[in-house]
């Protein structure tokens, strides 16, 4: 029986581990499509999704073992999944889609430090029935998502959730349990000075009220010269952000860049796909987009296997393809993304680990700390075209964002998706590059 509750328990974390990021976003993205008549449902995707990128970000100043704040997350993924089942609150829908933003930044960076360290120490693998009950839960997942999805049954998903990272949190502890690498004894991190902490905490809270500022903005009427402002107000404490990674990103250039392409994409794919394919196809794609991701995503390290090094051009191809307005090409476009971010992960997490200018033991923070920089850089940029826009031909900026509100014409939402397009294919053309300049990474055997 033990055995049995222990391969469930590891099985369940691996997945939430693989894919707790999109997991809880999807189903926060869910309850605001069925509840849009009601900005407070807004509330829990905007923390999450805000949160998701802060929490990591925040792992420069978090000095304790993988093993710790791998139980951590996973104790947050409980309290915000049962918080969810009350988000008709607002109170509860922000705090749970705080912890859920912080659960799932941090799961999987610790678990794939403790998987990569417990490799190479031999202590740690995983058996054939964890990777079946992974399986397993996988599908009980999806068969949950699909149901929820269609009879509207969201608490029903938060609470599958919950129980998977009360399983998630058994897992983590066998898993400590297991190895001895994270002994108090010989397990040290130097601290960062204070004031540095505190400086880059404080411009970090400015970054998460503005942020969450702007994008609540969509859901109200507000100025547009407001909104400009604080478009322009985040893009410099960005700035500032980016400065105090410039020593980490000369460190270990390109692999730097490959990181922030990441963010980049993975912007493009799990947000702004989702508001901007609802737009064009007059239709809620958001199970549609969760599936290719997931597919994607675990399809890339096997299919691009032998031919890595074309996964830049499949990126580019797929971001060409969604300027067709034909709804399979659009999402053969986004399939093609998924399978670029699923392989292109593999390569980063090697190069990273084995990189002789990194810590092996912060190498994957670094990676999503970059990504995360990407991923919040991609948003401000794609939030401040839209501000512009409206701003210049006077249009209701929620047009941009849901079919019903009237403003912008089909013309000019196929003009704004060229644009974000074109520009991320020339950000992924320059990345790969100096990628290739710099010679391809091999995946691991």
């Amino acid at each position: 029986m033990r055995k049995s509750l222990e391969a469930l328990s590891t099985g369940v974390l691996v997945l939430l581990a693989n894919a707790g990021v999109v997991i809880p976003y999807f189903f926060c993205l869910m309850l605001y499509n069925q509840n849009k008549s009601d900005s407070v449902y807004a509330l829990p995707f905007l923390m999450l999704y805000t949160f998701r990128c802060i929490g990591m970000l925040l792992t420069a100043h978090l000095k304790y073992p993988a093993t710790t704040m791998l139980n951590v997350s996973s104790a947050f993924g409980v309290l915000g999944s049962l918080l969810m089942l009350f988000s008709e609150y607002s109170l509860f829908g922000v705090l749970g889609g705080i912890l859920l933003g912080l659960s799932s930044s941090w799961i999987w960076p610790y678990f794939l430090t403790i998987r990569s360290r417990g490799k190479l120490a031999d202590q740690y693998s995983l058996g054939r029935d964890s990777n079946l009950s992974s399986l397993i839960a996988l599908i009980v997942l999806l068969i949950v998502s699909y149901y929820a999805s269609l009879s509207q049954a969201i608490n029903l998903a938060f609470g599958v959730l919950a129980i998977f990272y009360v399983l998630a949190w058994l897992g983590g502890i066998y898993i400590k349990r297991e190895i001895d690498f994270y002994q108090v004894s010989d397990f040290k991190l130097s601290r960062p000075k204070a004031n540095r902490v505190i400086l880059n905490l404080v411009y970090l809270t400015i970054l998460v009220i503005l942020i969450f500022m702007i994008r609540y903005s969509r859901l109200t009427t507000t100025s547009h010269v407001i909104d400009l402002l604080m478009c322009l107000l985040a893009a410099i404490i960005l700035g500032i952000l980016l400065y105090y990674q410039l020593e980490i990103h000369k460190r270990i250039f390109p692999l730097s860049l490959g990181a922030l392409n990441r963010g980049v994409v993975m912007n493009f794919l799990l947000l702004y796909s989702a508001f901007d394919s609802s737009l064009r196809f007059k239709s809620n794609t958001t199970a549609m987009i969760f599936i290719v991701y997931i597919v994607g995503f675990e399809a890339g390290p096997i299919l691009l296997k032998k031919i890595i090094e074309w996964r830049y051009p499949l990126l580019i191809i797929g971001l060409l393809l969604t300027l067709f307005n034909f709804l399979p090409l659009y999402f053969l476009g986004l399939f093609f993304c998924a399978i670029f971010v699923g392989s292109d992960n593999v390569i980063l997490n090697q190069s990273l680990y084995s990189h002789p200018n990194l810590d092996g033991e912060r190498a994957f923070l670094i990676k999503y700390q970059l990504s995360s920089i990407g991923n919040i850089s991609q948003q401000l940029l794609y939030m401040t075209f839209i501000y512009i826009l409206s701003y210049s031909f006077n249009l209701n900026v929620l047009s941009f964002f849901n079919a019903q509100s009237q403003g912008a014409s089909f013309k000019l939402l196929t003009m704004m998706h060229t644009v974000i397009t074109l520009w991320i294919v020339i950000f992924a053309s320059v990345t790969y590059y100096f990628v290739h300049k710099n010679g391809e990474i091999q995946t691991t055997k």
